[in-house]
């Protein structure tokens, strides 16, 4: 029976340890032949120092203080990721999706004996889930807010329970860091899950993820992933850029804003107006931008811009035209009004395209946000090194703006129209809403399975405003009761 709330987990610790998770079965061995000549296995050699924390040494770590915070797992740094949604039935756009989520670890409390993180899936219905692990081997309840949301291995986890100790590797390298470990059963078969965490530099973490037979310890398979910490800059400048005749000119305008800046706030974030890839006026289906594939494959103007963004070290937002299916259709231009994030590392974070735009326009309504997983997402946020940023082709009514709060949104960037024919800046200062009630917010304690009743006092959710209407900038933070 779970303990109770007024209990405290000291209670119960000496229970639970000894309440361990049955026939898991031995941990992948170095002398197995397929584990040694495994990619993942040969991307790594030699031994960290001995410590009490294994992976997260003090010559990495000198204060854990500076653990604490935000951690984004990397879409496009991975060792054997393919493999591992093969393994798990998933391929295509769907192991893409899966491939290129966003997934966030807020690390808010960590020592030896326990670790607290508010764990973020942005894609399920703006997860934000809150819990703490103890590193001592006990079998704990996995969220299940969670588990209801899950893909992947975690989508076959039925037993929902998992395990956190500290591990020295027993000369396995890859096993070095904090372990943990659940069982699994997939068509019959039981499995081990097995992750090790572990500090690569004093900014990286890596995953180790290994699955085996729960019965012999043999390979299944093998993969790594890698996050980053990622600090927020709250305060900062952004700026909006009039168009320019030639893609070359455009990127030029974006590379110069490097050293850019607004009422003494250095340039992080720049916007550029919509249809910024089209000449003036222009529906032209064969000068619009090919529909993105994925957040590593774009068009050619999009592809330039990025490359801009990554040279100039700064975050872009970009109005762009988008063609609606692969060929011109014989009835005309088919159209989309879109607007991508890029981020400053060159990578395309999403493309929102306009839902609602003008009947007598040369745009088809668009589908929203892409890329989405779980559900169709009209308006969705994306987690960045600038705070919880929101896209849209124009500012959404109030119950648009409710569902951008819901999701925890910062701010909100609507890219100028045609019109803005002047470069202008804006200084930007977000507000920490730590504090507000947020969807699917599930706090669990260190007490027992069920997340505790409690009562918070709902809180204004203050929203940027950023957009130009005609050629005035406005900037203004809004309150969402």
């Amino acid at each position: 029976m779970a303990a109770q709330a007024g209990e405290g987990y000291a209670n119960t610790a000496a229970a639970e340890v000894s309440n361990q998770i049955q026939n898991l079965g031995p941990m992948m061995s170095m002398d197995d032949p397929v584990y040694r000549l495994s990619a993942a296995k040969l991307a790594c050699n030699g031994a960290g120092p001995e410590c009490e924390t294994p992976g997260f040494d003090p010559q990495l770590l000198p204060d854990t203080s500076a653990l604490l915070g935000r951690w984004v797992r990397s879409p496009s740094k991975f060792v054997g990721w393919d493999t591992y949604m093969e393994f798990f039935g998933l391929s295509g756009d769907k192991a893409l999706q899966e491939t290129e989520e966003p997934q966030e670890h807020v690390i808010l409390e960590f020592s030896k004996e326990k670790l607290r993180i508010n764990h973020r899936l942005c894609w399920r219905d703006g997860l934000d889930c809150e819990y703490t692990v103890p590193m001592d081997g006990s079998m704990q309840p996995v969220p299940p807010a969670m588990v209801a949301r899950a893909s992947s291995s975690w989508k076959v986890n039925d037993l929902a329970t998992w395990e956190h100790a500290w591990d020295h590797g027993d000369g396995n390298p890859l096993h070095r860091g904090l372990r943990t470990q659940q069982k699994l059963n997939i068509g019959g078969t039981n499995y081990a899950l097995r992750y090790w965490r572990s500090l690569i530099r004093a900014n990286e973490m890596r995953i180790n993820v290994e699955v085996t037979y729960a019965d012999t310890g043999k390979y299944a398979v093998h993969t790594q992933r890698f996050f980053r910490k990622i600090d927020v800059d709250r305060v900062y400048a952004l700026s909006y850029l009039p168009r320019a005749p030639t893609t070359e000119e455009v990127t030029a305008k974006v590379v110069a804003e490097a050293v850019a800046t607004h009422a003494g706030r250095g340039v992080r974030l720049v916007v550029l107006p919509h249809a910024c890839n089209m000449s003036p006026g222009s529906t032209q289906w064969a000068e619009a931008e090919p529909f993105p594939t994925a957040g590593r494959s774009s068009g050619p103007f999009l592809t330039a811009v990025r490359l801009a963004a990554r040279e100039a070290g700064l975050w872009l937002v970009c109005g762009v035209t988008l063609r609606a299916g692969a060929t011109e259709p014989e009835t005309g231009p088919k159209l989309l009004k879109g607007v991508a994030l890029i981020g400053a590392d060159g990578w395309l974070h999403g493309v929102h395209t306009d839902m609602t735009p003008p009947t007598d326009g040369p745009y088809l309504a668009g589908t929203g946000e892409w890329p989405a997983t779980q559900r169709a997402r009209p308006l969705g946020v994306y987690d960045t090194e600038l705070g919880r940023i929101a896209i849209a082709a124009a500012t959404p009514n109030k119950a648009g703006l409710q569902d951008l709060a819901s999701f925890g949104a910062e701010m909100l960037v609507v890219p100028p129209e045609a019109s803005c024919v002047s470069k202008s800046g804006a200084q930007v200062s977000l507000a920490s809403n730590t504090n507000s009630v947020k969807k699917f917010h599930t706090r669990y304690e260190l007490c027992g399975p069920e997340a505790l009743e409690k009562k918070e006092e709902k809180e204004g959710w203050k929203l940027t405003i950023s957009s130009i209407p005609l050629d005035h900038l406005v900037c203004d933070p809004l309150c969402i009761e």
